[in-house]
């Protein structure tokens, strides 16, 4: 059995509740979650720092691209997926359908779909973007009231009602 990695981790409150940040021993960002029911206290100092505090410029408004390395484990098409998400700029949405289609596969919207819920790089990797074909917001790990929230934020509009 191979030996993991080292990991460096840092929590912070956002307006959504506490995030944990994980960077592996080359700085890269390999996880972004949500941590509930839990407390949510992190010394901001260690190699996750850099990570966080771009998280938390992205939560005040002020920050709508991320400058960080990520290194997500998944499938070569995961990877794919999460590599066409990034893509999609801060504000806007994009279909599960669309995403297969720039991906050369129009039949794989189910696939992107379930890529989309295995991304481990929450907001860095924007899967919060990708809405239903009707315009509907669909499932999100992170549970939909996040996915309202964080489409809110980035329209301007606060909290979206849908």
């Amino acid at each position: 059995m191979p030996e993991e990695a080292p990991v460096h981790q840092a929590q912070f409150q956002s307006p959504i509740g506490g995030v944990r940040v994980t960077v592996n021993d080359g700085g890269s960002l390999v996880s972004v979650s949500f941590v509930d029911n839990e407390l949510v206290e992190s010394d901001l100092n260690g190699p996750a720092a850099a990570v966080a505090q771009q998280l938390e410029q992205y939560f005040a408004g002020t920050r709508t691209i991320f400058d960080l390395v990520v290194a997500p484990e998944g499938t070569e098409f995961e990877k794919r997926v999460w590599k066409d998400l990034v893509e999609i700029p801060f504000g806007a949405t994009e279909t599960y359908g669309a995403i297969a289609a720039r991906l050369g596969d129009p039949g794989a919207s189910r696939a992107v779909g379930v890529a989309n819920a295995r991304n481990p790089v929450a907001i860095v990797i924007p899967c919060h973007r990708v809405i239903g074909a009707d315009g509907d917001l669909t499932g999100y790990a992170g549970g939909l009231w996040r996915k309202q929230w964080l489409l809110g934020h980035e329209s301007g509009q606060g909290r979206l009602a849908f």
